[in-house]
Protein backbone atom coordinates (compact mmCIF):
# COMPACT_ATOMS: atom_id res chain seq x y z
CA UNK A 1 0.00 0.00 0.00
CA UNK A 2 1.55 3.27 -1.35
CA UNK A 3 1.40 5.98 1.40
CA UNK A 4 0.12 8.79 -1.50
CA UNK A 5 -1.79 8.33 -4.38
CA UNK A 6 -2.36 11.26 -6.56
CA UNK A 7 -5.52 10.77 -8.55
CA UNK A 8 -5.82 13.12 -11.93
CA UNK A 9 -8.88 12.58 -14.11
CA UNK A 10 -7.74 13.26 -18.24
CA UNK A 11 -10.16 13.98 -21.11
CA UNK A 12 -8.77 14.29 -24.49
CA UNK A 13 -5.50 15.88 -22.98
CA UNK A 14 -2.93 14.40 -25.70
CA UNK A 15 -1.18 17.96 -26.13
CA UNK A 16 -0.96 18.27 -22.03
CA UNK A 17 -1.07 14.32 -20.87
CA UNK A 18 3.02 13.29 -21.15
CA UNK A 19 3.76 17.23 -19.62
CA UNK A 20 1.23 16.49 -16.83
CA UNK A 21 2.60 12.81 -15.97
CA UNK A 22 6.21 14.40 -15.87
CA UNK A 23 5.19 17.18 -13.31
CA UNK A 24 3.54 14.83 -10.81
CA UNK A 25 6.66 12.55 -11.28
CA UNK A 26 8.97 15.31 -10.51
CA UNK A 27 7.07 17.32 -8.47
CA UNK A 28 5.20 14.59 -6.19
CA UNK A 29 6.35 11.24 -6.79
CA UNK A 30 10.26 11.49 -6.88
CA UNK A 31 10.21 13.74 -3.99
CA UNK A 32 7.28 11.92 -1.76
CA UNK A 33 8.51 7.74 -1.11
CA UNK A 34 6.14 5.18 -1.82
CA UNK A 35 4.07 7.73 -3.98
CA UNK A 36 1.64 6.50 -6.37
CA UNK A 37 -0.23 8.66 -9.62
CA UNK A 38 -3.73 6.68 -10.80
CA UNK A 39 -4.91 8.80 -13.90
CA UNK A 40 -8.54 8.12 -14.64
CA UNK A 41 -8.81 8.25 -18.95
CA UNK A 42 -12.46 9.20 -18.91
CA UNK A 43 -13.99 7.86 -22.38
CA UNK A 44 -10.91 10.21 -24.62
CA UNK A 45 -11.52 10.48 -28.17
CA UNK A 46 -8.31 11.78 -28.95
CA UNK A 47 -4.53 9.71 -28.58
CA UNK A 48 -5.12 10.33 -24.56
CA UNK A 49 -5.18 6.74 -23.50
CA UNK A 50 -2.59 5.53 -26.29
CA UNK A 51 0.08 7.72 -24.09
CA UNK A 52 -0.81 6.80 -21.00
CA UNK A 53 -0.54 3.01 -22.02
CA UNK A 54 2.99 4.42 -22.91
CA UNK A 55 3.63 6.38 -20.19
CA UNK A 56 2.53 3.50 -17.79
CA UNK A 57 5.00 1.27 -19.45
CA UNK A 58 7.88 3.48 -18.51
CA UNK A 59 7.10 3.94 -14.76
CA UNK A 60 5.40 1.54 -12.53
CA UNK A 61 4.41 4.26 -10.39
CA UNK A 62 2.31 5.28 -12.54
CA UNK A 63 -0.98 3.46 -13.67
CA UNK A 64 -4.02 4.15 -15.92
CA UNK A 65 -7.69 3.10 -15.96
CA UNK A 66 -9.71 3.31 -19.16
CA UNK A 67 -13.39 3.92 -18.27
CA UNK A 68 -16.82 5.03 -20.39
CA UNK A 69 -16.90 9.00 -20.35
CA UNK A 70 -18.52 10.07 -17.53
CA UNK A 71 -17.83 13.74 -16.69
CA UNK A 72 -15.24 14.70 -14.18
CA UNK A 73 -16.82 13.40 -11.04
CA UNK A 74 -17.20 10.44 -12.22
CA UNK A 75 -13.48 9.70 -12.74
CA UNK A 76 -12.66 11.23 -9.49
CA UNK A 77 -14.85 8.71 -8.07
CA UNK A 78 -13.40 6.26 -9.30
CA UNK A 79 -9.95 6.91 -9.14
CA UNK A 80 -10.79 7.37 -5.69
CA UNK A 81 -12.39 3.71 -5.20
CA UNK A 82 -9.49 2.41 -6.89
CA UNK A 83 -6.71 4.04 -4.40
CA UNK A 84 -5.70 1.87 -1.22
CA UNK A 85 -3.14 4.77 0.16
CA UNK A 86 -3.14 6.42 3.74
CA UNK A 87 -3.22 10.01 1.85
CA UNK A 88 -5.09 11.40 -1.52
CA UNK A 89 -4.33 14.36 -3.11
CA UNK A 90 -6.71 15.21 -6.14
CA UNK A 91 -5.21 17.47 -9.29
CA UNK A 92 -6.27 18.25 -12.98
CA UNK A 93 -4.59 17.30 -16.07
CA UNK A 94 -4.81 20.48 -17.69
CA UNK A 95 -1.98 21.74 -16.12
CA UNK A 96 -3.41 25.01 -15.02
CA UNK A 97 -1.56 24.33 -11.70
CA UNK A 98 2.23 24.12 -10.72
CA UNK A 99 2.52 21.09 -8.43
CA UNK A 100 5.79 22.86 -6.37
CA UNK A 101 3.21 23.40 -3.60
CA UNK A 102 2.52 20.37 -3.02
CA UNK A 103 5.60 20.68 -0.76
CA UNK A 104 3.71 22.58 1.69
CA UNK A 105 0.37 21.47 1.39
CA UNK A 106 2.44 17.80 2.73
CA UNK A 107 4.17 19.80 5.57
CA UNK A 108 1.13 20.96 6.09
CA UNK A 109 -0.60 17.70 6.87
CA UNK A 110 2.37 15.99 8.08
CA UNK A 111 2.26 18.59 10.89
CA UNK A 112 -1.16 17.96 12.39
CA UNK A 113 -3.85 19.15 9.12
CA UNK A 114 -6.54 16.85 8.47
CA UNK A 115 -6.16 17.64 4.78
CA UNK A 116 -4.53 20.87 3.20
CA UNK A 117 -6.53 22.76 0.04
CA UNK A 118 -4.94 24.56 -2.86
CA UNK A 119 -6.42 28.15 -3.02
CA UNK A 120 -6.94 30.27 -6.32
CA UNK A 121 -6.79 33.95 -5.32
CA UNK A 122 -6.48 35.08 -9.06
CA UNK A 123 -7.98 32.61 -11.61
CA UNK A 124 -7.00 32.52 -15.33
CA UNK A 125 -10.59 31.39 -16.52
CA UNK A 126 -13.53 32.83 -17.87
CA UNK A 127 -15.37 35.16 -16.38
CA UNK A 128 -18.63 33.02 -15.42
CA UNK A 129 -16.47 30.26 -14.13
CA UNK A 130 -14.96 32.96 -11.76
CA UNK A 131 -18.74 34.24 -10.88
CA UNK A 132 -19.81 30.80 -9.89
CA UNK A 133 -16.32 30.44 -7.65
CA UNK A 134 -17.35 33.30 -5.65
CA UNK A 135 -21.29 32.40 -5.27
CA UNK A 136 -20.30 29.29 -3.98
CA UNK A 137 -18.41 30.87 -1.18
CA UNK A 138 -20.94 32.92 -0.82
CA UNK A 139 -23.55 29.95 -0.45
CA UNK A 140 -21.60 27.43 2.00
CA UNK A 141 -21.88 29.43 5.11
CA UNK A 142 -25.96 30.13 3.95
CA UNK A 143 -26.36 26.31 3.67
CA UNK A 144 -24.14 24.93 5.64
CA UNK A 145 -22.45 27.29 8.00
CA UNK A 146 -19.25 26.88 7.22
CA UNK A 147 -16.48 28.99 5.41
CA UNK A 148 -14.02 27.88 2.70
CA UNK A 149 -12.54 29.95 0.23
CA UNK A 150 -12.15 27.41 -2.59
CA UNK A 151 -13.86 24.79 -1.97
CA UNK A 152 -14.09 23.21 -5.26
CA UNK A 153 -10.77 23.39 -6.23
CA UNK A 154 -9.28 20.58 -7.75
CA UNK A 155 -6.09 20.48 -5.90
CA UNK A 156 -7.06 18.74 -2.75
CA UNK A 157 -4.59 16.22 -0.20
CA UNK A 158 -6.34 14.56 2.17
CA UNK A 159 -6.84 11.19 4.04
CA UNK A 160 -8.36 8.23 2.22
CA UNK A 161 -10.31 7.48 5.59
CA UNK A 162 -11.86 10.33 5.17
CA UNK A 163 -13.24 10.01 2.05
CA UNK A 164 -14.99 6.30 2.90
CA UNK A 165 -16.42 8.30 5.74
CA UNK A 166 -18.44 11.09 3.62
CA UNK A 167 -18.73 8.23 0.92
CA UNK A 168 -22.51 7.18 2.11
CA UNK A 169 -23.08 10.75 1.79
CA UNK A 170 -21.64 11.13 -1.95
CA UNK A 171 -24.22 9.51 -4.67
CA UNK A 172 -22.02 8.17 -7.75
CA UNK A 173 -23.93 10.52 -10.00
CA UNK A 174 -22.28 13.24 -7.53
CA UNK A 175 -21.24 15.92 -10.49
CA UNK A 176 -18.73 17.73 -8.12
CA UNK A 177 -17.95 14.94 -5.31
CA UNK A 178 -14.58 16.98 -4.34
CA UNK A 179 -16.74 20.26 -3.21
CA UNK A 180 -18.97 17.85 -1.25
CA UNK A 181 -16.07 15.83 -0.08
CA UNK A 182 -14.40 19.77 1.46
CA UNK A 183 -18.07 20.49 2.58
CA UNK A 184 -18.15 17.36 4.67
CA UNK A 185 -14.66 17.79 6.04
CA UNK A 186 -15.86 21.61 7.15
CA UNK A 187 -18.89 20.61 8.97
CA UNK A 188 -17.39 17.73 10.54
CA UNK A 189 -14.39 20.08 12.04
CA UNK A 190 -11.29 18.58 10.34
CA UNK A 191 -8.81 20.62 10.23
CA UNK A 192 -8.06 22.31 6.64
CA UNK A 193 -5.03 24.11 5.29
CA UNK A 194 -5.91 26.36 2.94
CA UNK A 195 -2.91 27.26 0.83
CA UNK A 196 -2.58 29.85 -2.13
CA UNK A 197 -1.67 28.73 -5.53
CA UNK A 198 -1.03 30.09 -8.43
CA UNK A 199 -3.49 29.54 -11.29
CA UNK A 200 -2.94 29.78 -14.67
CA UNK A 201 -4.34 30.10 -18.02
CA UNK A 202 -4.73 26.61 -20.00
CA UNK A 203 -2.45 26.07 -22.92
CA UNK A 204 -3.50 22.80 -24.59
CA UNK A 205 -6.70 20.18 -24.32
CA UNK A 206 -10.66 20.91 -24.23
CA UNK A 207 -12.53 22.38 -21.76
CA UNK A 208 -15.59 19.88 -21.71
CA UNK A 209 -18.41 22.36 -20.32
CA UNK A 210 -18.74 25.82 -21.53
CA UNK A 211 -21.27 28.31 -21.30
CA UNK A 212 -25.20 27.52 -21.13
CA UNK A 213 -24.13 23.68 -20.40
CA UNK A 214 -21.63 25.01 -17.36
CA UNK A 215 -25.23 26.55 -16.11
CA UNK A 216 -27.07 23.76 -16.90
CA UNK A 217 -24.40 21.70 -14.69
CA UNK A 218 -24.54 24.21 -12.05
CA UNK A 219 -28.43 23.66 -11.82
CA UNK A 220 -28.04 20.03 -11.21
CA UNK A 221 -24.92 20.42 -8.94
CA UNK A 222 -27.05 22.77 -6.89
CA UNK A 223 -30.07 20.45 -6.50
CA UNK A 224 -27.62 17.59 -5.41
CA UNK A 225 -26.39 20.30 -3.06
CA UNK A 226 -29.20 20.53 -1.33
CA UNK A 227 -29.67 16.87 -1.19
CA UNK A 228 -26.50 16.59 0.25
CA UNK A 229 -27.55 18.97 3.31
CA UNK A 230 -30.79 16.82 4.26
CA UNK A 231 -28.53 13.71 4.54
CA UNK A 232 -25.94 15.23 6.69
CA UNK A 233 -28.32 16.97 8.59
CA UNK A 234 -30.15 13.23 8.69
Amino acid sequence: MSILDVIMPAYNEEGAIRDAVAEVQAAVLDRIPDSELLVVNDGSRDSTGEILDELVALDPRVSVVHKPNGGHGSALIEGLARSRAEWVFLIDSDRQMPLEPVATLWDAVQQGSDAAFGVRRRRDDPRIRRVLTRTIRRALPLLFGVRLHDANVPYKLFRRETWLEARPHIPDDTLAPSLFLAVYMRSRGLRIAEIDIEHRERETGEVSIRRWKLIKFCGRAFGQLLDFRRGLRS
